[in-house]
């Protein structure tokens, strides 16, 4: 067991002792986050604590990458209750009530959470720093926890074609699947995630959204994985985010349109007034890793 999984221990120990401990990824959880909790629930089992999945509302992906595993992710949704200690994993803002005790994140951030154990760092996805984790810890790794935390590394990442991956973790990812005998045809579908552009404009700007807070600012951002993005389409898309701007106080909406056919992503920020300013990129960039620490970083020197 490493110096940081027996540290890890101790504390939930204790914080088990005490009452409830909750394990919950970000609102409207991906299958990183769903992975993730997975992942972190069984690492506590082995450990003999008890502890609950509360899934926020997982998106249709979530649960259909999820039921392909056997697992009901229905069954896991809900929201963490007041009296609970919070593990977050694959965040770091709180989004719930509760006491934060730990925190198991890959996205790089100025201002971590204060809670007792903090672990962000870069990879791409967060149920590979967890699977870590329970190897570090020297619990049992069944080979389906192996699967999911490189189904999420696929999904997380455009099927291995984020900026936000390293090559040394990309090989790993494919040496795995072809070992465990994964459908890497299917991982790539589910990984480009290409939308029907069909649906409605309220529909496309919403999806992937994430609500951020940096100190009294509010950030929206959601995003669309297509090769076939008109400017018909895109314009729609921004007159509805201006719409939805208002009704949410948002100060920045980051609208980011990844084209992983090309393999580049294209990222329009709309603010209160309604403007946009484009930025192009000439990869599959993160919106995690490169863009919303920028945004983080620009809000702070906005201020007086």
């Amino acid at each position: 067991m490493s110096e940081r999984t027996a540290r890890l221990r101790a504390l939930l120990e204790g914080t088990a002792a005490r009452g409830g401990i909750a394990v919950t990824g970000h609102d409207r959880a991906d299958v990183d986050s769903a992975v993730s909790c997975v992942l972190m629930q069984r690492l506590l089992r082995a450990w003999g604590l008890p502890c609950r999945i509360a899934l926020c509302a997982p998106d249709a992906q979530a649960r259909r990458v999820l039921a392909r595993f056997g697992l009901d992710a229905q069954a896991m949704s809900g929201a963490p209750q007041d009296a609970e200690s919070l593990i977050l994993v694959d965040h770091h803002q709180r989004a719930h009530a509760g006491r934060i005790v730990a925190c198991i994140d890959h996205h790089p951030t100025a201002c971590p959470p204060d809670a007792p154990y903090v672990q962000i760092e870069q990879a791409g996805a967060c149920a590979v720093m967890v699977l870590a984790l329970m190897r570090e810890a020297g619990v049992p790794v069944a080979a389906q926890d192996e699967a999911l935390a490189v189904a999420a590394l696929y999904l997380d990442t455009i099927a291995l074609r984020s900026t936000k991956i390293r090559r040394e973790e990309a090989a790993w990812g494919e040496a795995q699947a072809r070992r465990l005998g994964l459908d890497t045809a299917w991982l790539l579908r589910e990984g480009l995630q290409l939308q029907d552009m069909g649906l409605p404009a309220g529909t496309l700007c919403a999806l992937g959204k994430k609500t951020y807070s940096f100190g009294a600012r509010r950030v929206i951002s959601s995003y669309v994985q297509t090769d076939a993005m008109t400017q018909e389409t895109l314009q729609a898309i921004l007159a509805e985010i201006r719409a939805q701007m208002a009704r949410e106080r948002a100060d920045l909406w980051v609208f980011l349109v990844h084209d992983p056919v090309r393999g580049r992503s294209t990222e329009y920020d709309v603010t209160p007034d309604g403007r946009v300013r484009t930025i192009a990129y000439d990869a599959l960039i993160s919106r995690g890793r490169d863009v919303m620490p920028r945004v983080e970083r620009e809000m702070q020197e906005e201020r007086p």
